[in-house]
């Protein structure tokens, strides 16, 4: 198979005409930022940049996702436990007040969110502290 290999790579080196990737790219950017609609394209994506930097909308976004993913590791997964919990109890209640019944275990997947949250809710301090030392890379001290 080697010879084939080789006989291959032979024909298509031979064939086909070396491009320069780079150049290539440049030229298709300046071909389409010198159209009309590219330009337009690019003009307006400059200004809504600009004024997604200095929105209003945007700050409260980085400031939800800030307080929703806390630094220290045992807040953001009390957080995260918190959601699943809030998740399992959503669905459960949602289920008893539905007219018309899901099915006979419809109440085990929504139960096991919430107890898994409250469990994630409760170990958090002592799952952060495993992560990081799994996250160390698990050092042993020789004694």
């Amino acid at each position: 198979m080697g010879w084939w290999f080789f006989t291959r790579s032979a024909i298509e080196a031979l064939t086909r005409p070396s491009a320069d990737v780079d150049a290539c790219d440049r030229a298709a950017e300046e071909l389409a930022r010198g159209s009309l609609i590219g330009g337009a394209v690019h003009h307006a994506s400059t200004v809504m940049r600009d004024a997604w930097a200095d929105s209003r909308a945007r700050a409260a976004v980085i400031s939800i996702a800030r307080d929703l993913t806390p630094a220290p590791a045992a807040s953001a997964l009390r957080v995260r436990g918190w959601i699943a919990a809030v998740s399992g109890a959503t669905i459960l209640g949602l289920d008893a007040v539905k007219p018309v019944p899901v099915g006979p275990l419809a109440w085990l997947l929504p139960s096991l969110a919430l107890a898994a949250g409250l469990l994630t809710m409760l170990m958090a301090a002592p799952l952060a502290r495993a992560a990081d030392h799994r996250r160390d890379g698990d050092k042993v001290i020789s004694r």
